[in-house]
């Protein structure tokens, strides 16, 4: 996918059922406000595994690829929300291009999966 046009434009909410687990991974923690993110993209789901339920807001930039933004309902360890894309979104870069995509007032990463490589903890506007 051309990261280049990775804007709000190209952004499709689609449910979190239409991604399967096996297919995503944990890229970035992204510091935002669950209320910020509704009122841009509107209410999240509620999603259940074997250990939680999750606030998500799962998109779809592309044919083929998507991401998730999870957050513990109950008692979340963390502020912030966790980031997990398709094999073609894994980079510090598409993470930086998808935070702001999101258009969401205040968003930033503050934690980056090491798998990654190394680069600012930040994103910069």
């Amino acid at each position: 996918m051309d990261l280049r046009h990775l804007n709000p434009a190209s952004l499709r909410r689609i449910t979190e059922k239409d991604v399967r687990p096996g297919d995503i991974r944990w890229l970035v923690q992204v510091d935002v406000e669950p209320a910020a993110l509704e009122e841009r993209w509107g209410a999240p789901e509620i999603a259940e595994d074997d250990f939680a339920e999750w606030l998500c807001f799962a998109f779809s930039p592309a044919p083929g690829e998507a991401f998730l933004l999870l957050r513990q309902v109950h008692d979340a360890p963390v502020d912030g929300f966790v980031l997990s894309v398709t094999e073609g979104l894994f980079s510090r870069e598409a993470a930086d291009r998808i935070v702001r995509a999101l258009d969401t007032s205040g968003a930033r990463i503050t934690h980056v999966n090491a798998d990654v490589g190394c680069g600012p903890a930040e994103s910069e506007d």
